[in-house]
């Protein structure tokens, strides 16, 4: 089983760390930490850019950055598409949750009011900030039991230094206390919605399980086909005998990573194909187009 690249974590300040054209910027660049630790997942080490590079190649000196400009600058510079989710694009608790389960990594704009009263406070005041989230552990599918943060912010001053793992519950409260509009306004975001910037998936892998063993090709791009007016039992396992985690309908999407060719008999055969983490299942009988394109 693989796991997820990890990055060079980097910390923000002090303000004389990053100055540009006469402009202290090393306290106002957790947005631009947190690109440049995501370029650095993103490019397998290969390419590591500081903060104080990013925000230079955003042309932007004063105050913080936003996500679309972090994201701008990783694909124009260095060649990492992001995924943004801002303004009424915002992405939902599942969605990030499912994205990150699957191997990518997320910048999350948030408040740090929902950390001042738990071990991973970082800052004096409540402020909007930026943090790299790299990866998940435990849970469900698109609901993680924690995350993996790397808050440019946590310094040693109020807590051992370097990324730490915060309950998801607080990842998603840190999101939802964040002010869009500004530190100075009191409106929130508010509870099922993110603030963010989705990175690609690394990792050149597959959490095998159940003896399954990788599809040909890997992945391969099924899609679910069944009679009309019907739908695909999604399952735990690759079995009749494990529960029912959701039903696809027919035409969607279905990308198989791992292959059971010895499961629960179905519909005559026992051959299944399951998702990246090993724990969505459907027969082979629910798809079509099985050894296509990736």
């Amino acid at each position: 089983m693989g796991q997820p690249s990890r990055p060079v974590f980097l910390v923000e300040g002090p303000a004389s760390a990053c100055i540009i054209n006469g402009h202290a910027l090393g306290f106002a660049n957790c947005g631009t930490l947190s690109c440049a630790m995501g370029i650095n997942k993103s490019t397998l080490g290969l390419r590591a850019p500081s903060g104080c590079r990013v925000r230079r190649e955003t042309g932007d000196v004063r105050g913080g950055t936003s996500i679309e400009q972090n994201a701008k600058v990783a694909a124009a510079f260095y060649g990492v598409a992001v995924e943004v989710h801002t303004g009424p694009n915002v992405a939902s608790p599942t969605y990030l949750g499912g994205q990150l389960q699957a191997g990518r990594g997320a910048m999350v704009s948030g408040n740090t009011s929902a950390l001042m009263r738990t071990v991973h406070r970082s800052t004096t005041n409540p402020v909007n900030h930026s943090v790299w989230v790299n990866a998940t552990r435990g849970g469900r599918v698109g609901h993680p039991a924690e995350a993996h943060v790397y808050d440019p912010m946590r310094n040693g001053k109020y807590g051992p230094a370097g990324a730490a793992w915060w309950p998801w519950s607080l990842l998603l409260a840190f999101a939802a206390a964040l002010r869009p509009w500004g530190d100075g306004d009191p409106r929130q975001l508010g509870a099922g919605r993110l603030y963010c910037g989705i990175f690609p998936d690394t990792e050149p892998h597959v959490h095998l399980r159940f003896g399954a063993v990788r599809t040909k090709p890997f992945p391969d791009a099924t899609v679910v086909h069944v009679a009309r007016g019907t739908k695909a039992n999604v399952r735990s396992g690759p079995s009749r005998l494990y529960p029912i985690v959701e039903r696809l309908a027919d035409g969607a999407n279905w990308t198989s990573w791992q292959y059971k060719a010895k499961g629960g008999l179905d519909s005559g055969s026992r051959g299944w194909y399951g998702n990246h983490n090993g724990d969505w299942w459907t027969h082979e009988s629910n798809l079509s187009r099985k050894g296509g394109a990736t």
